[in-house]
């Protein structure tokens, strides 16, 4: 995830900023979404965020606080699918957003390169944070290379999945994501709208054969050691782009069947029942299965319920100003956390501790990872996006007087 990712932060606002001459209106003005605004959906992915995060910290290669086994254990079980859970909530929310954000006179360059200037500046520079914390070292160019490139997933390799900054690996799959959305919703669009549900329901039963044919057909190597399933199952099931790709379409359809009102709305406490009930369901089936398949149903009817408050102008705990604020920091925080848990992880030398202490280091390393993020959002990747967006305007404005 990477988690990402998939977020149009305010860049209406930061083209506000933007001065520029009348002769670039035909090309360079966009219209607003003609969809309304959706701040609870923007406020959730914080939270998802935050899943990672506990995820990451019960792992022992990450941090895994607790020096009474049993306690480490029980915190395992209970944090050991959030990670899944809060890449897939991201996937889903990715091929959700950029429908319900579309706009009809886009251009695939512009898209391109909103999406750019968003997710690659602040990989770049946790990229290298990575080198600064000892996280990658520079003799695995191979590695860091593919990972700068956000190629290193493509590769059936366990040393290239989470080289460096570990989360980044997701960004490969957003970039796939990203990549193929123009011509997937060019498809979409001639799709009647009777056919979404079906479409819906298509795609989640394909993700599910999918995983069927390699768990049964696909040989098994070694083992992921902290994951009870082999490398290679991991590998075509988790991390090789082309077998995400059901979830952002599911999230496209999910994203037409509401804004044609035929998606089923549930109640946010029906929603989250059932998404629990997925979780809790996920500890009990073959491991590979509880990755991402399971929960695509789930998400769709959360986020669909998430945003329904929203078209309804309710007022929520998601949609307040703290709430919108930590989403928008999200991304940042998502690629900040790991390099703070493995940064305390070298600081306490691997040392457990008991319980209380052990909540409190995860407290601490939850806050600063926060402080972080806020700090990175507002000087560094708002700035660089809009650095980004305003040059490559200011190009194509250039190009444009020399040929009027």
């Amino acid at each position: 995830m990477n988690p990402a990712i998939n977020r149009e932060i305010s860049i209406d606002a930061i083209r506000a900023g933007v001065n520029e001459p009348d002769i670039s209106q035909s090309i360079m003005t966009e219209k607003l979404p003609s969809q309304p605004k959706l701040p609870s959906l923007t406020g959730s992915r914080f939270w998802a965020a935050l899943l990672v995060f506990l995820f990451h910290s019960s792992l022992p290669s990450d941090l895994a606080p607790f020096s009474d086994p049993a306690i480490q254990h029980i915190y395992t079980v209970i944090v050991g699918k959030a990670g899944w859970l809060g890449v897939s909530y991201f996937f889903i929310l990715s091929g959700f957003i950029m429908v319900w954000s579309s706009r009809d006179n886009d251009t695939v360059g512009d898209f391109y390169l909103r999406r750019f200037a968003k997710i690659y500046p602040t990989h770049c520079l946790t990229w290298a944070m990575a080198f600064v914390i000892g996280a990658m070292s520079l003799y695995q160019y191979k590695l860091w290379s593919s990972n700068l490139l956000l190629l290193n997933t493509w590769v059936d390799d366990v040393h290239y999945f989470f080289v460096g900054n570990r989360p980044s690996w997701s960004l490969c799959i957003e970039a796939m994501f990203y990549l193929s959305f123009p011509f997937l919703f060019r498809i979409m669009k001639t799709i009647p709208k009777k056919f979404d549900l079906p479409g819906l329901a298509l795609v989640t039963a394909a993700s599910l054969l999918v995983q069927i044919y390699i768990y049964i057909w696909v040989e098994p190597n070694k083992m992921m050691g902290a994951f009870p399933i082999s490398q290679q199952h991991f590998w075509i099931s988790y991390i090789f782009p082309p077998s995400r790709i059901f979830e952002f379409l599911a999230g496209m359809f999910a994203a037409r069947l509401l804004m044609n009102g035929r998606m089923l709305v549930l109640t946010k406490t029906a929603s989250f029942a059932l998404l629990a009930a997925a979780y809790i369901g996920s500890m009990y089936i073959p491991y590979q299965f509880s990755m991402s398949v399971v929960f695509i149903i789930p998400v769709c009817l959360l986020i669909t319920s998430i945003a329904g408050d929203d078209l309804k102008n309710r007022n929520t705990l998601l949609n307040t100003k703290t709430s919108v604020w930590l989403g928008e920091i999200s991304y940042s925080f998502y690629m900040v956390h790991f390099l703070v848990l493995f940064y305390f992880l070298n600081l306490t030398a691997g040392r457990k501790f008991s319980l209380p202490e052990g909540i409190a280091l995860i407290a601490v390393a939850l806050v600063l990872s926060v402080s972080c993020a806020s700090f990175l959002y507002k000087y560094f990747e708002v700035p660089m996006m809009k650095l980004i967006l305003e040059k490559c305007r200011m190009k194509a404005l250039v190009v444009l007087r020399k040929s009027a």
